[in-house]
């Protein structure tokens, strides 16, 4: 794999500047319109895409691109304000909310089929088929975990300090920490924090990941009821005094830089991935910390007021090409370090580290220290056991998701 050198400073908004003097110009129906996460694709497949369209189809399109910080901001979009979108990028437990409130439509088969046996990376058809268990609505697209990533001149790499929960709540850290400002993923780590020690004792002390360990850790994140919003709540006003700063996107220029006191935090593994991959040297370190965490998927969704259907399917079968002719797909994988849903991506690519001595000045590896490319490889193919102390969030519906968001203004303004 190349080592990508744009910088994540610049790209906040991808592509953004050079569509927005074409938006309300073109036709609908030579119009894709996509919201779609920062950093979140190869800004130079945009145009190819319209290039190739033309092959396929013997059609123009122009494509409009916008991005979002949060699942909230995207769904406010959809949801309240009917944007006329063809497709958006959402986690999975946005993803199954929209599903369940008739905001998706079916993608056609006849244009892009992701159903075919080994199209998905193992393990990801059972993650998704709990919310959309035909596969019709939701095309995966970038998956990870989340976890606790540091700088490593601040503390060693594979430190028994960082691989629990309990760094980010420290007063060792004081005003370093950097924690997410999304309601969901600080809820999740509260709960899990705030229930660390039943989840010890279910695990043998973080020994044995077993079932009843499993059923604890899944109800975290498909289960909800007054009494654990207010012991998140409490936990994170606890936290609170101890942050450096809430972020979503700001944190990687902040880690980057290394000239603010942001030094560790929550960050969700494709981010710690970019930001490994704009860094020189051994700087960072990625830990899913020993108590539990969130595997998530994000994919797309064509919701139900999209404009283009029909682009916006085959925008689908383009990014997920990679064949003798195309290899849109694994670009995208070189370009965003984030493990993708392609099974023969994530094969090739897993191929690729393995042989990969750290030689050539081009490897993500070069100059790095042994510890590194475990390190990397760890966080990009999580292995079985991580995998076993992680769960994926459920919608917890309108009337909790009411709540939560409550529970997180209150938070923020206490």
């Amino acid at each position: 794999m190349k080592k990508r050198f744009c910088s994540v400073l610049l790209s906040c908004v991808i592509a953004l500047s050079a569509f927005a003097g074409l938006a309300g110009c073109s036709p609908r129906e030579e119009t894709l319109r996509i919201y779609n996460w920062g950093d979140y694709i190869d800004e130079d497949l945009i145009g190819e895409f319209e290039s190739w369209y033309k092959e396929e189809t013997g059609k123009n399109i122009t494509v409009e691109y916008d991005t979002f910080e949060t699942n909230e901001d995207m769904i406010m979009r959809i949801e309240v304000l009917k944007s006329d979108y063809d497709l958006v990028c959402p986690s999975d437990y946005m993803a199954e909310r929209m599903i369940e409130n008739g905001l998706a439509q079916k993608v056609d088969r006849s244009i892009f089929d992701m159903t075919e046996e080994g199209f998905l990376y193992d393990g990801l058809a059972e993650m998704v088929s709990p919310f959309d268990p035909g596969n019709e609505y939701f095309v995966p697209y970038v998956w990870g975990t989340f976890g606790i990533m540091y700088d490593t001149d601040y503390a060693e790499p594979g430190s028994d300090e960082m691989k629990t929960w309990s760094a980010l709540w420290s007063e060792e850290h004081r005003k370093k920490i950097l924690m997410k400002d999304s309601v969901r993923d600080a809820y999740s780590v509260a709960q899990i924090y705030s229930n660390r020690e039943k989840l010890s004792y279910l695990s043998d002390g973080f020994t044995d990941y077993n079932e009843a360990y499993r059923a604890e850790l899944v109800s975290y994140f498909s289960e909800i009821s007054m009494s654990q919003i207010k012991s998140a709540q409490n936990a994170l006003v606890k936290q609170k005094s101890l942050l450096y700063k809430y972020e979503v996107d700001s944190g990687k220029a902040d880690m980057l830089a290394g000239t603010t006191q942001g030094r560790l935090g929550l960050f969700w593994s494709c981010d710690s991935g970019l930001i490994m991959l704009e860094s020189t040297g051994d700087h960072f370190y990625y830990e899913v910390p020993k108590e539990g965490s969130n595997v998530w998927v994000d994919g797309w969704i064509i919701p139900k007021y999209a404009g283009n259907k029909k682009a916006a399917e085959y925008f689908l079968k383009f990014i997920n090409t990679y064949d003798d002719e195309y290899d849109f797909a694994m670009r995208n994988f070189d370009y965003m370090g984030s493990s993708m849903a392609s099974k023969a991506v994530m094969d090739d690519a897993r191929a690729a580290f393995d042989e990969d001595d750290g030689t050539d000045e081009e490897s993500i590896f070069y100059g790095r220290e042994k510890w590194f490319k475990q390190m990397f490889i760890d966080m990009m193919f999580p292995s079985d056991e991580i995998l076993a102390r992680c769960a994926v969030m459920r919608d917890f519906g309108k009337k909790w998701s009411t709540e939560l968001d409550s529970m997180w203004i209150d938070v923020k303004t206490l």
